[in-house]
């Protein structure tokens, strides 16, 4: 351990530097040992060659302050070398040289299932969230995300709530929690078995800069990530990036194209980095598993009341919907010949009226009413 920790705190070495290292010498302790000529033969650069004692005398000592604070802090450090360090992270060219951690990495099963979004997320998005991993409780899954307010945090209490194991990656040193108001739920996070994980040392004051590393993290521990509310800029977009450079599958919620929250996610399926989420067998299939039957993954938000559903169309929607309960199904030609809206117009509507679950789409481009609305 104590090897790695002081290669991760050698100065003027990142992590792509570093797992170079590993690679070409084995070993973090076979490095220290090489000469500074061997070192520049491996690439390293002259100057750290040429000055390497001076510099692993200070990274072996601030290595063995870490391990003291580590130990009073109850945190352990996990070295890619130890079994413990997840597999899925080990094939990232920039995977951290070592994990701090608290709680249990050991109840990592076959897939890590990484859930993140943005910290506004809408009631929408809490409820796709829930129900995304309430689909996947009896599947061999661990749940990854961010603990940030929002999705991450709807993606951790849905695990809990349905006993998955639930790993938090923070971009901070592991002796706080940051935000505060998720100091909670990081503790039912441990007490229910799962794990809280940073690469950054101990007192490592939280700065911007440091989310788009932890963002990468919870990219590559995972074999899917789902990206479920995102505007078009933000950290969820950072880990579709990551995850995307990582070749990892991404799945996206769609939303309605004004809701600002939903961009980034359209954009994505747009430009085909992501796949559109319909169901969660969409996720169970990507993962191997044979599923018997359609998994609803967009209930009716309104809850149903009598015989039909409480939803209240726009004006533009109830035109279509007029047309669809006269012929149903009926198709996009004879829907727009009688509602009198341009295709360009209409589809987007047809969209959302299937998102919100009240039509479906049949084969030859024909749509289906599957719910009553309620009338003025």
């Amino acid at each position: 351990m104590l090897d790695n920790l002081a290669l991760s705190f050698l100065s003027g070495i990142g992590t792509l530097t570093a797992n170079a290292i590993l690679n070409h010498f084995g070993s973090a302790s076979a490095f220290f040992e090489a000469d500074a000529d061997t070192c520049r033969q491996a690439g390293l650069n002259k100057e750290i060659a040429n000055n390497l004692q001076k510099l692993s005398d200070k990274a072996y000592r601030r290595a063995e302050e870490e391990i003291k604070l580590a130990q009073e802090h109850n945190i352990r450090i996990i070295c890619q070398q130890d079994t413990e360090y997840p597999e899925a992270l080990k094939f990232c060219d920039d995977a951290p040289i070592v994990l701090y951690c608290k709680g249990n990495l050991s109840r990592c099963t076959p897939h890590g299932i990484a859930i993140v979004g943005t910290r506004r997320a809408t009631f929408y998005g809490q409820e796709q969230t829930e129900h995304i991993v309430e689909s996947l409780k009896n599947a061999d899954v661990h749940i990854i995300s961010g603990l940030a307010l929002g999705i991450d945090s709807f993606a951790h209490e849905a695990s809990l709530v349905n006993r998955i194991p639930t790993w938090a990656v923070l971009a901070h040193g592991l002796e706080h929690i940051y935000p505060e108001q998720n100091r909670d739920l990081a503790n039912r996070i441990l007490e229910q078995g799962g794990a809280i994980i940073s690469e950054m040392p101990l007192f490592t004051t939280l700065a911007a800069g440091l989310f788009p590393r932890r963002n990468r993290i919870i990219a590559g521990l995972a074999q899917i990530t789902v990206i479920v509310e995102s505007a078009l800029q933000g950290g969820a977009m950072h880990t579709a990036r990551e995850a995307d450079s990582y070749q990892r599958t991404i799945f996206a919620v769609p939303g309605r194209n004004t809701d600002p929250w939903s961009k980034g996610c359209n954009f994505l399926i747009r430009t085909g980095k992501a796949v559109l989420l319909q169901s969660a067998k969409d996720i169970l299939l990507e993962l191997g598993y044979s599923t018997n039957g359609e998994i609803d993954l967009f209930p009716h938000t309104p809850k149903e009341k009598g015989a039909g559903i409480r939803f209240m169309p726009t004006p533009e929607q109830k035109a279509l919907l007029e047309v669809l309960q006269k012929a149903n199904p009926v198709s996009v030609d004879v829907l727009q010949a009688q509602s009198g809206k341009p295709v360009h117009e209409m589809l987007p509507l047809l969209l959302q009226l299937e998102i919100d679950g009240i039509i479906k789409s049949l084969p030859g481009n024909r749509y289906e009413q599957i719910a009553g609305f309620a009338r003025d």
